[in-house]
This record gives C-alpha cells, structure tokens and sequence, in this order.
C-alpha cells in the first residue's frame, strides 16, 4: 500500500490508498473514473457505518500542482442525462450510490494519467475542548478497523495504528494537556500545528481528562 498525502489535505487528512485512474479510452484523452471503482468503495464504507467516531472520505487529486480540485469535473451519462460532480476546495469528492451506474465510467476533464483518486478516514470533528483520554483515543481502534478493512479490499498487509495526529492551528504554540494523576503532559504543537500523541495502555486504564488550547482541525491516524 502506498501512502500519499494530497496538497489540499496535507495539514490534517491522512491519505490512505492511492490510484491512478485508468487511462481513457475515448478519443479525447480524458482521464475516466468507473463507476464501479467508486461504488466498490461506497460498499466498504457502508459496511463500517458501525465506526462512530472516523469519516470516510474520497479524494480526487491532480499529480498537476497547478490544477486547483474545484477546477476537476466529472460527468456521467445516464438514462436520465449527464450528472455532474466537482471536488471541494479540498479534493473531497462525493458520488451518488447508484447500482444501475455499474458499467458506466465518469468522464474528467483532465488528462488521462493526470489523476489520482484516494481513500482518506479522519475523525469526525470535536465539539469540545475537553475529553477524556478514552474518548480521544477510542479512534485508534476505529481508525485500526477502517484501515484493515481497506487493506483487506486492496490485498495488502494490515497497517498498525501508534496513536493520533492532531492538527492544530498552524505556528499557534497550542497544545493538547493530558492531565494524569502522575503528573500533566502537555504535548505542544510543532510549527506546522501538528502533536503527535501515542496511545498509552496506563492511559487507557487511568482515563484521564483530555484538554486542548483549541478544537482541533483534523485528527488521522498516526502510524
């Protein structure tokens, strides 16, 4: 499994699978998307509905720093017409779960060999300064689940979750205060806002309140 990190998302989605899209077939040389690549992965995300705590998330890239994600289009012709979609400011791109799509291909407007299509999971957004360590690190096994998952599908090596990347404002000096009955543990942030946090099973077992200078960007795993 090769491990990227889209432009877009390099602050705090971890990127997790990579695929170039097959090159296109059509006269104009245009990069395609199938249909039932993309619906093969909306399957994986349903079958892990149960994790509560992660987001699956599809992201389309240019290997062209140039080209912006909102500047990516991709259209379908169905019985009903063509659809169009476009990725967000941050590549996320949502496709709808179609079965009758299965042998039909999403057109870009890119050049073939130009795209790449990834796999991300992050944690659903905190509301809270404050948690508890279980709470916190109760993503690891979640994280660990969704990703062997994704391995199993792709037919390579489990990966092994270490902990949690937090992102936090960029050149902030925030931190993240884990306030255990042996002493506080203040992880403060690098330059670029990242802590790095490795799970701790005396953690686990203590539970002690977690504590953030600032709701976090983004969480992903930390391998």
């Amino acid at each position: 499994m090769e491990f990227v990190v889209p432009r877009q998302l390099s602050s705090f989605l971890m990127a997790l699978l990579l695929t170039v899209l097959p090159p296109a077939i059509s006269a104009q040389d245009k990069a395609q998307l199938p249909y039932s690549m993309v619906s093969s992965y909306l399957e994986l995300f349903k079958s892990l509905k149960h994790l509560d705590l992660v987001i699956p998330s599809m992201i389309i890239s240019s290997t062209n720093p140039e080209v912006a994600p909102q500047a990516i289009e991709f259209k379908i012709k169905t019985s009903s017409g063509w659809e169009n979609f476009s990725p967000d400011e941050n590549g996320v791109i949502e496709f709808p779960d179609q079965p009758d799509w299965a042998n039909l291909a999403l057109l870009s407007n890119q050049p073939k060999g130009t795209l790449q299509l990834v796999i991300g999971y992050s944690a659903k957004r905190l509301t809270s300064t404050s948690t508890s360590y279980q709470g916190l690190m109760g993503l690891v096994p979640q994280f660990e689940e969704a990703l062997t998952a994704l391995a199993n599908m792709q037919g390579q090596p489990p990966p092994k979750i270490k902990g949690l990347t937090i992102q936090l404002t960029e050149g902030s000096g925030a931190a993240v205060h884990v306030l255990s009955k042996t002493g506080k543990q203040s992880l403060k942030s690098h330059s670029s806002g990242v802590v790095f946090i490795k799970y701790s099973d005396a953690l686990w077992q203590e539970n002690p309140p977690v504590e953030f200078d600032e709701l976090p960007i983004g969480i992903v795993p930390l391998q």
